[in-house]
């Protein structure tokens, strides 16, 4: 009954404690790739993006309520136009916040919401994973990101998404 919770606390505390120790941010790596052509940071970041894709495996290999996220098909990847979406003219399925837009509208929002994050993250000195963790530490502008991250994110959910919705 409490196993996802308990679960995700676990895993929460492992993957905070993890980016303390390692200092992880990603906007730091990518900035630190481009400004000093150092590699530390960007090491976690693709080490990030190879675990995800394990885990997601994993979990698709385990979980049966995989096969209903927005990709998938009856259990199958969609990877082509032969299979039946998402495709720029059939909803895409399983989408809980915006109620199945067009495929162009996710890529719409995808972009508008990367660049805000982006952009917010380079003047704010860090990613949110790292905000959060520093937020932890005790660090009061850490802890106004995140609290304009959540602001941000219920104005993009409330005005964004449904004016974009509404636009395709």
């Amino acid at each position: 009954m409490y196993i996802p919770a308990i679960s995700t606390f676990i895993l929460g505390f492992i993957l905070g404690y993890l980016g303390q120790r390692a200092r992880m941010c990603f906007i730091g790596g990518m900035r630190d790739y481009v400004l000093i052509r150092d590699t530390y940071l960007l090491k976690g970041l693709f080490a990030f993006i190879i675990s995800a894709f394990v885990g997601f495996a994993i979990f698709h290999l385990v979980s049966p309520a995989i096969k209903t996220f927005p990709w998938f098909i009856n259990g199958k990847i969609v990877l082509s136009k032969k299979m039946s979406s998402p495709s720029f003219l059939i909803p895409v399925p399983g989408d809980p916040i915006t109620w199945s837009p067009k495929a162009y509208a996710h890529v719409i929002l995808a972009v508008i919401g990367g660049i805000g994050v982006g952009y917010f993250s380079v003047l704010a000195g860090g990613c949110p994973f790292r905000q959060h963790v520093m937020a932890s530490e005790g660090s009061k502008s850490a802890w106004a990101y995140i609290l304009g991250f959540l602001v941000g994110a219920i104005i993009f959910h409330t005005t964004i998404a449904p004016f974009i919705k509404k636009l395709f």
